[in-house]
């Protein structure tokens, strides 16, 4: 079999049932399986999944890890491709699934990396340019500088084969996914991220699951990469002191924004005067459009 998606999932029917709605899209002339993986559920997901074709495997919660999930699911996979998808991700076309297969015509590439379509910039570069290769380098800040390059395990494609010489870490709570990048790419293998086939992700977080996630994924980064960001790194005082001055740069690039409309607001109203706009019996030469105003605001 030529792919296999593979899901990982707990309680999460509402959004389970939106992932593989969009799969069911997918327009292929290739044969593919969906493998979910299921943490012992309390919801309908497993009925949902089942109902859906998928296969499903339960994995009990006190095993679980990123990495234990993952390798048990690549286990009962059966592709040469594996796309491991978040139970809140949504495939953006019918042909997601058919456009894979042919980034791994290079021998030497490991995994696909896909644009999260929350950026239009990306989009765009990815849409103009295509996708861009990654190869090892031994420079010691080259897993900091590409941490945002590497595959990320909500949405991304790998080859089983790879798999095989390097399983993901079990016991690194958090980027599992970036640790078996830097090893994999250590073999000699290449990712291919910006690849131009477009996904979202769906699951809103909160401000303490957002705060949550935060220590968990800067403190695997800081193990794996052994780099400290300077926000975190120090004493308290000084990092505070950092990101003090950081929201202040950012708020005073909103304040002048703001004055900036302000009185943009203030100059229009004087040039086009709002009480005239349905004066039906001015002549059409006296009216005009405000697309044509030239407005010179001043803000000082």
């Amino acid at each position: 079999m030529q792919l296999s998606i593979l899901i990982r999932n707990l309680n999460e029917a509402k959004s389970l049932e939106q992932t593989l709605l969009a799969i069911k899209k997918q327009q292929t002339n290739f044969e593919y399986e969906i493998v979910v993986i299921d943490n012992e559920s309390d919801d309908n997901s497993v009925s949902i999944a089942l109902q859906m074709g998928c296969k499903v495997f339960t994995l009990k919660r006190n095993e679980f890890t990123f990495g234990s999930a993952l390798n048990y699911g690549i286990e009962k996979c059966k592709g040469e491709i594996i796309l491991i998808l978040s139970a809140h991700v949504i495939l953006l076309n019918e042909f997601f699934l058919q456009n894979i297969p042919q980034y791994f015509n290079n021998l030497k590439v490991a995994a696909l990396r896909f644009v999260h379509a929350v950026s239009t910039e990306q989009v765009a570069d990815s849409l103009q340019n295509g996708h861009k290769e990654l190869i090892y380098s031994n420079d010691p800040n080259f897993a900091v500088d590409n941490w945002k390059n590497f595959a990320v395990n909500h949405c991304a494609a790998i080859k089983r084969s790879c798999w095989e010489q390097v399983n993901f870490n079990e016991q690194i709570f958090a980027s599992e996914d970036k640790m078996w990048n830097i090893e994999i790419l250590k073999r000699g293998y290449s990712i291919l991220y910006d690849v131009p086939c477009f996904y979202v992700y769906t699951k809103p977080f909160s401000r303490k699951i957002k705060t949550e996630r935060a220590i968990i994924e800067e403190s695997a980064k800081q193990i794996i990469t052994g780099y400290q960001e300077p926000f975190f790194s120090g004493s308290y005082t000084k990092t505070l002191f950092i990101k003090i001055r950081s929201s202040l740069k950012k708020l005073l690039e909103e304040i002048k924004m703001h004055k900036k409309i302000y009185y943009g607001i203030k100059a229009v109203k004087r040039k086009y005067k709002t009480d005239s706009i349905n004066n039906n019996n001015k002549s059409a030469s006296s009216k005009k459009s405000i697309f044509e105003l030239k407005l010179k605001v001043d803000t000082e």
